[in-house]
């Protein structure tokens, strides 16, 4: 049975998700102005570069790799490279492409907010909804009935297990961890930013490699090899902090 506050929690979940997305925005539209292209098209960026471009990658790997949950260590390299060439080189060819107009740092933050905005929203719409209806199917007892049709034994006992097992906590840590993700995804943006005006490379180069560094970690989480979401939850607190001084240092560089 999945209680009524981890349902709760899911629910609060996908609504934080959104008003973070809002939040941000109306935030920053009083602090610094918001440009709104930019930002549309950091959100369309990343669900194009990452949800669509990435994905076919993963897809193609995983199905020649199947045993990849075998090698971590491998695979937290191939994970944290794709995400960061992805992501930074998408960056790159919207500034240069669809952005010339708004190389500053408004332009930048406004295109990080989308960026990471819609990665918030996504991702709970993706990935925590589903789980709201497994777990009324869960409770009412229906659940294998209904996916026994669609997946194998094996594969239904997993992610019901799954869901059973993430209580409210889980949920909760989440919320916390999307805030400081749309600060990482801010700080990149910006420095992708700061490559297309200086005309360096060099700072495409720092972003892609940062992005895959910060990525690394979270594939022993992922393929069951690290459990911990305390330790995991403030090593990402300690990089939106680190996030949030460099978005107000790097401002200088981009007025």
């Amino acid at each position: 049975m999945i209680s009524n506050l981890t349902i709760a929690s899911m629910v609060g979940f996908v609504l934080y998700s959104i008003l973070l997305f809002v939040g941000f925005i109306l935030f920053n539209k009083r602090k610094t102005g918001i440009s709104i292209k930019p930002m549309i098209i950091g959100s369309i960026g990343f669900i194009v570069f990452t949800q669509i471009l990435e994905k076919v990658l993963h897809l193609v790997v995983v199905t020649q790799f199947p045993n990849y949950a075998d090698h971590p260590v491998f695979f937290g390299i191939y994970g944290g490279m794709a995400a960061g060439i992805f992501e930074e080189v998408g960056r790159f060819v919207l500034f240069t492409w669809l952005l010339k107009k708004y190389l500053d740092y408004k332009g930048g933050l406004s295109f990080g907010i989308g960026w990471g905005g819609i990665e918030a929203v996504l991702l709970a719409l993706m990935m925590t909804v589903p789980n709201i209806i497994f777990a009324f199917m869960i409770n009412s007892g229906t659940f294998e009935t209904v996916m026994a049709a669609q997946l194998p034994s094996d594969q239904i006992s997993m992610i019901k297990e799954t869901i059973v097992s993430q209580h409210a906590g889980f949920y909760l840590l989440g919320a916390s961890e999307r805030f400081f993700a749309v600060l990482l995804q801010i700080a990149l943006s910006l420095t992708v930013l700061l490559a297309v005006v200086k005309k360096k490379l060099s700072y495409l180069i720092y972003a892609i490699l940062i992005h895959a560094v910060i990525d690394f970690p979270f594939v022993f989480v992922q393929t069951g090899h690290f459990t911990s979401l305390w330790v995991l939850e403030i090593y990402f607190a300690v990089i939106g902090i680190l996030s949030l001084f460099y978005i107000k240092r790097i401002k200088k560089g981009l007025q």
